[in-house]
């Protein structure tokens, strides 16, 4: 229902706000829909809908993942797979007999609709004729509550009520019959983050009133949400009140006509809404009326907001009312197919890959924090693929490790910064560093805690024996922390894993020495004196540096490499798949 037009706001509005000139300011838009839904309201056409002389922010910036997963109707296939045919059929195609005879168990006639389920009507009038009815039918003793108008006089200036006016669709409702026990519909967003926004359901379960100038008025509105957890602040608008109502006050705004100014409360009947409004909304049961259907995805949207079947009634059943937009499914088939195999290098390999016991998968990540991002690698798609998990700047301290931060399936062997440096003791006093590697536990592996002649050196080496053989070392040199000071203990760690008499060596970390820029590249040329290859070649944090390598002793071992994709950290993580046949 996002139009061209509003789109090309929200590109402009991110470029004022980020002072970036790239399309949306250089952010990641991630758009979720369903264009075989509602059309923008007006005339507007579709995002995906190109056109010549409209400016377009959608054809080259966006490509198309198609979800398979149905939610809603999950444990009623038949009528999930039904609503999917619906969903894409064109005016001129005709429903299939097996279609027609499912959507022929639903049909009712309105007299015998239920009337405590909502009924989904097309148009306004249609809707306010049913509330009306409905709440006379099942309420005798509901409060009207009018609107109350006022005005400027152009010659006092003095605020003044005026009588009955006739409002508009767009604004707040000229009556409101309220009684415990009716349905309503919020129709404005107070309080976003609370969740009372436009489209909220509720009943009411209480009218709080009070005396002024000698008759009673509506003060207050209790209502009890669809949502239990919406509208926390609003339960607060009575002190002392036991129930855990949400109260809803009398608001004020202007009106369309001009110069006035509308108090009525922010809602309206809900017995019956538009299929507008029930676009995006689940329900166990619902009353659809097909008689005035007037453009393309309407049918379809008030017919599959039901979980089940069995739940949908409908009435005016007409099947040359339910159709889809051709546009749509042109502009669709033309839209690019996005690929994620870029962005999930490692599962695709594996997916793809024939895994056998004698590879090993090795991850480095600087997490920039353990304690803030644990969480986050646990839930990490790939990072779990690891049988090696190598993490840098993990902001550890001591020689204990909290139970959060172990992963299910893993063994954790640590090191920290303030046991890593003898002969710069200003190091071990500056905040973050440390390192750690996750084993999984079927591997059978050794720290090796000590190493001969590494004194001021963030590190960690494991000996793995089994399933394969290979020396893992992860290790993180500060930006802060010469080259002068750190090359002669690299190169010492080299010389003890040489000492180690296994093969093949794995060292990944943070070396701060980026790979991309010009220049002397003394890290990796010390590696490469020793025989090392670095296998990482593209950039691995978002300022585009190359600072996380891979650098592996005997390179004809390693089947892939590459960089992964994470959300919560600067730094990208690095991997590499051995094949130690």
């Amino acid at each position: 229902m996002v139009s061209i037009q509003l789109f090309s706001y929200v590109h402009w509005r991110f470029q004022q706000i980020k002072g970036n000139k790239k399309p949306f300011g250089g952010m990641s838009v991630l758009a979720v829909g369903d264009f075989y839904q509602l059309p923008p309201l007006g005339k507007a056409k579709p995002l995906c809908v190109y056109e010549e002389d409209v400016l377009d922010f959608w054809k080259d910036n966006f490509q198309i993942v198609n979800l398979t997963q149905i939610m809603r109707q999950k444990d009623d296939l038949a009528f999930a797979e039904l609503l999917n045919r619906m969903r894409v059929k064109q005016k001129t195609d005709t429903l299939s007999d097996n279609d027609r005879a499912l959507l022929t168990q639903a049909v009712i006639d309105i007299k015998d609709s239920p009337l405590d389920v909502l009924h989904i009507f097309t148009s306004n009038k249609e809707v306010d004729a049913h509330n009306s009815a409905t709440v006379a039918a099942l309420h005798s003793d509901f409060v009207k509550v009018e609107a109350e108008d006022y005005t400027k006089d152009p010659t006092t200036w003095e605020i003044m009520r005026l009588g009955c006016i006739n409002g508009t669709n767009r604004d707040l409702p000229d009556c409101i019959q309220a009684a415990q026990g009716v349905r309503v519909m919020m129709i404005r967003n107070l309080d976003v983050e609370d969740g009372i926004v436009n489209g909220t359901f509720g009943t009411i379960a209480n009218i709080v009133t009070a005396e002024q100038n000698g008759r009673t008025t509506v003060k207050l509105i209790g209502l009890q949400l669809d949502n239990p957890t919406a509208g926390q602040r609003f339960r607060k608008k009575i002190k002392g009140a036991t129930d855990n109502l949400v109260y809803i006050e009398w608001n004020e705004e202007n009106m369309k006509k001009r110069g006035v100014v509308r108090r009525q409360f922010p809602m309206k009947l809900a017995f019956a809404c538009t299929a507008h409004k029930v676009q995006g909304m689940t329900m166990q049961s619902a009353v659809v009326c097909l008689k005035r259907v007037f453009e393309p995805g309407m049918s379809y949207v008030a017919l599959s907001r039901t979980t089940s079947l069995q739940g949908l009634h409908i009435t005016d059943f007409v099947d040359k009312k339910i159709y889809a937009d051709p546009q749509i499914t042109a502009a669709l088939q033309n839209m690019r197919q996005a690929s994620f195999e870029s962005s999930r290098p490692l599962l695709q390999h594996v997916q793809s890959a024939e895994q056998t016991a004698q590879s090993l998968t090795v991850i480095h990540h600087n997490t920039q924090g353990l304690p803030t991002h644990i969480e986050d690698m646990k839930c990490h798609h790939e990072a779990r693929l690891a049988d090696v998990l190598c993490i840098t700047e993990t902001h550890l301290s001591g020689c204990i490790v909290a139970p959060m931060f172990q992963l299910e399936g893993y063994n954790m062997f640590t090191r920290s910064r303030h046991v890593s440096y003898t002969n710069y003791p200003d190091m071990t006093t500056k905040a973050g560093g440390g390192v750690a590697v996750y084993c999984k536990s079927h591997i059978q592996a050794e720290l090796r805690q000590y190493m001969h002649n590494v004194t001021d050196l963030e590190f960690v080496v494991v000996n793995v024996g089994a399933p394969v053989r290979a020396v893992i070392a992860a290790v993180y040199r500060p930006p802060n922390f010469s080259l002068d000071k750190f090359l002669p203990n690299m190169q010492s760690l080299l010389d003890s894993l040489d000492m180690m008499n296994q093969q093949p060596v794995i060292v990944c970390g943070d070396f701060n020495e980026d790979l991309l820029c010009k220049g002397k590249k003394a890290i990796q040329e010390l590696f490469q004196s020793r025989g090392y290859s670095q296998l990482v070649t593209a950039a691995t944090t978002e300022k585009q540096t190359l600072i996380d390598h891979i650098y592996i002793s005997r390179p004809h071992t390693f089947l892939q490499s590459g960089v992964l994709q994470t959300y919560y950290s600067y730094h990208s993580p690095v991997y590499c798949v051995l094949n130690l046949l």
